[in-house]
C-alpha cells in the first residue's frame, strides 16, 4: 500500500502543469483580430466594438452570453459562430488579455 501511495504521489508531482490558455494567442488563432483589429482598437467596420481595455468581467460575460444565446442583439449573430470555437477557460483568457490592451 505504501508503494502505491508513493507511486501516486510521484505521478502527481511529475505530471506537467497544464498551462492556462494565452489570450494574445487565442485572439490571433480564433480570428478576433479580423473584426476587432489587431490591437482591439481599429475595427473592420464602425458596427463592431472597440474592445481594447474593456473590463475583463464585462467582456467575459458578453462572450458567454453570446455563446449561450442570452445575448442576441446588435452584432451578436456575427460572433455566435466564433464563440462556438472557445470554451469558458479560453473566454476568460481572452477577456483578461483584452482588459490589458491600452
Amino acid at each position: 500500500m505504501k508503494f502505491v501511495m508513493t507511486l501516486i504521489a510521484a505521478t502527481i508531482i511529475a505530471a506537467p502543469a497544464i498551462a492556462a490558455p494565452d489570450g494574445a494567442t487565442l485572439y490571433q488563432e480564433k480570428t478576433c483580430w479580423s473584426c476587432h483589429g489587431k490591437d482591439g482598437k481599429k475595427t473592420l467596420t464602425p458596427a463592431f466594438p472597440k474592445i481594447a481595455g474593456q473590463n475583463a468581467a464585462y467582456a467575459e460575460q458578453q462572450m458567454k452570453d453570446i455563446k449561450s444565446g442570452a445575448r442576441a442583439n446588435g452584432q451578436a449573430a456575427a460572433m455566435k459562430g466564433v464563440m462556438e470555437l472557445v470554451n469558458d477557460e479560453e473566454i476568460k483568457a481572452l477577456a483578461d488579455y483584452l482588459s490589458k490592451l491600452k
